[in-house]
């Protein structure tokens, strides 16, 4: 686990060799352990890195090849480089370490850029071929470890986070309004696009090529394209037990191959299923009682640590906790430096502090993510598959017809609940709609009229349109079921730039690897072959991980409803955070900004005492905006130095 960045420039500037440093020095965060560069003219990688496999000077990057002809600068793990290496060797391709990096190497010179589908592993990679005078970007097939990336026609800067590329002046930090827009939809910015104009994220499951023009033009982009696709093909021939047996044999092995490290390890336990699951799995393999760590609340509808303290119990695992509290508001500025760009997920601080804690004792950490997304987990898919029940006993454009009518009369400050349950009388509208922090009406009032022009119109990056454009392309387009639908939607959309990017940055800001055995390609490929109504038995969320695991975890743990890894959000706006969440969007530079409606803002301020989380929410993403503003807009400090952790595992 490391930090990558580099430029391609054809102009071949002398001030790159500095750039690249402080660009390297932005993310030592990711990689406290060492830093190294690849000069040349044309192209320069930069590399900060945390010593996982190989801890010896071998495992140094960036890396290079027999004869210097390829360098590579790699972020993250490739979990089958054991099997691939003897291969490799066998065809006359000579290694110098242990690491996992080196397989990359001599994987594209024996494939090529499809070398990216042999990798089993969370990965971004950015190789230079100096002969060809080429650089690859990738991403792994889900979206664990980032890339971003500017250009200005004969420069590429590229970074695992957006503030190595603002090391650089020449980027401009200039607020894209419509990811803004989006942001107050989804509650992050959705991938491609970046909070700032002209700069993008290389999306998950994809390659880029930056090379020369041959027209003589500067700089030319071969993609992104995609190297995998997950596609949801029934098969109609698999029972219950085939399934349950497959399922503990993938996640055995995806539990197993992720336990490769060199330095200390342990996992994250919510008391969830998933977690519970992986803690298991990793009893079942190792040879040492496992470390685990766990994050509570005073909150008791919050508060899962006596069901994590159930499974650690189970498998005697050396079990950690910590209690989350309204003083975990302090460590805002912490998570705004480190996200970079606006994210509304309040689960960020409770997962910056579990990671914190596992620090002090692993360098490594285990988790349950992409669980739900996988065995489909969320207690929402009913409202879909609700709405697909009433379309089907009543005609669409009957409903919209006379829901139309009455939502378009109600009072302007209750049109996004009208919105809301408008869209609610379509599937698809129905769970969009639940995922929204604003519907469009809301974003709508939200906005000044001076900002409204900016947008042209632009709401179109509202989570129904954004929802509906990924559930066209779930199985190719080819009529995938509901359930298959909204399932790809999550692993497209909000896993990576929700999930992902919550768990990547909390714990690379204390230099820790998370590592998930559930988002094992193989896995998704194969729960993508059983039928829906195997994976959503009579509505049962995870019904065929809940069978695999019948017997091997508490009964308890099995059968208890699920709680999503949030926090009492309301619980802290009306008391601790009460007067901090006031001062913020009252403040005068949040009303100068000319973007959001000052009379909106106070009407949102006014309804924070009522009890109602949902409100919270609203809030909460408008503060994690302000505060970022403040950050990178109005007073942007310096990219390689703000924040800097003082030792590794400390923030």
């Amino acid at each position: 686990m490391c930090g990558i960045c580099g430029i391609f420039d054809l102009d071949a500037r002398p001030a790159n060799a500095d750039l690249v440093r402080r660009m390297a020095g932005a993310l030592a965060h990711r990689g406290p352990d060492n830093d190294g560069f690849y000069d040349s003219p044309l192209c320069r990688l930069g590399h900060r890195r945390l010593r996982i496999i190989d801890l010896s000077p071998l495992g140094h990057q960036p890396m290079t090849n027999e004869d210097d002809s390829l360098w590579v600068s790699f972020n993250g793990e490739i979990y089958n480089y054991l099997d691939l290496r003897p291969e490799l060797v066998r065809r006359g391709h000579q290694f110098r370490s242990q690491s996992d990096t080196e397989v990359i190497l001599h994987l594209y010179e024996e494939k090529g850029d499809a070398f990216l589908r042999e990798l089993n592993g969370m990965f971004a990679i950015a190789l230079w071929d100096a002969r060809r005078e080429r650089l690859l970007l990738a991403r792994d097939r889900f979206g664990k470890k980032p890339i971003y990336y500017w250009m200005d026609g004969k420069r590429l800067l590229f970074g695992s986070e957006l503030k190595a590329l603002l090391a650089d002046p020449a980027v401009p930090r200039e607020l894209n309004p419509h990811a803004l827009s989006a942001y107050l939809s989804l509650g992050y910015v959705p991938c491609p696009a970046t909070i700032f104009r002209g700069v993008y994220k290389l999306p998950p499951a994809s390659w880029m090529v930056a090379e020369r023009d041959p027209a003589g033009n500067g700089l030319r982009l071969r993609g992104p394209e995609r190297y995998w696709e997950l596609r949801y093909a029934p098969d109609a021939r698999l029972t219950e037990a085939d399934c349950t047996a497959r399922i503990r044999e993938i996640v055995r092995d995806a539990v197993r191959i992720r336990m490769f490290s060199d330095v200390p390890l342990g996992a994250f336990l919510s008391g969830g299923l998933d977690s519970s699951t992986v803690v298991a799995a990793m009893a079942e393999v190792s040879d040492r009682p496992v470390e685990t760590f766990s994050i509570g609340f005073d909150d008791a509808s919050f508060d899962e640590l006596p069901y994590a303290e159930t499974v650690a119990k189970k498998f005697r695992t050396n079990h950690h906790t910590f209690r989350c509290t309204p003083d975990a508001l302090e460590v805002l500025p912490i998570l705004v430096h480190h996200y970079d760009e606006p994210f509304a997920d309040s689960s960020a601080i409770p997962t910056y502090y579990v990671s914190k804690i596992a620090r002090q004792l692993v360098t490594v950490a285990l988790s349950g993510d992409g669980g739900d997304e996988t065995f489909a987990g969320y207690t929402r898919y009913d409202l879909a598959l609700d709405a697909e029940a009433k379309r089907r006993a009543l005609s669409d454009s009957v409903w919209r017809a006379a829901f139309g009518t009455v939502a378009a009369a109600w009072p302007k400050n209750l049109r996004g609940w009208g919105y809301f349950y408008r869209n609610s009388l379509t599937p698809l509208g129905a769970y969009a709609a639940s995922m929204a922090f604003y519907q469009p009406p809301e974003k709508e009032s939200l906005w000044t009229a001076k900002f409204r022009a900016r947008l042209c119109g632009g709401n179109a990056q509202d989570a129904a349109a954004l929802y509906a454009e990924w559930a066209r392309k779930a199985a190719g387009g080819d009529g995938a079921d509901l359930l298959s639908q909204i399932q790809f939607v999550d692993q497209m959309l909000y896993l990576p730039d929700d999930i992902l990017v919550k768990v990547d940055r909390a714990s690379m800001a204390v230099a820790l690897e998370s590592r998930a055995p559930l988002l094992d390609y193989r896995l998704a490929e194969f729960m993508a072959t059983v039928p829906a109504a195997l994976r959503y038995k009579n509505r049962e969320k995870k019904y065929l991980l809940k069978k695999a695991v019948t017997g091997i975890l508490p009964d308890e743990i099995i059968s208890r409803s699920k709680k999503g890894f949030s926090v009492p959000l309301a619980t802290w706006f009306r008391g601790a955070g009460r007067d901090f969440v006031r001062e913020t969007l009252t403040g005068h530079r949040t009303r100068e900004r000319g973007i959001f409606d000052t009379a909106e803002l106070d009407r949102l301020l006014s309804k924070q005492d009522d009890g109602r989380r949902v409100a919270a929410e609203k809030l909460w993403a408008l503060v994690f905006f302000e505060l970022w503003c403040r950050h990178w807009l109005d007073e942007p400090v310096a990219a390689e130095t703000a924040l800097r952790p003082q030792a590794a595992g400390v923030v």
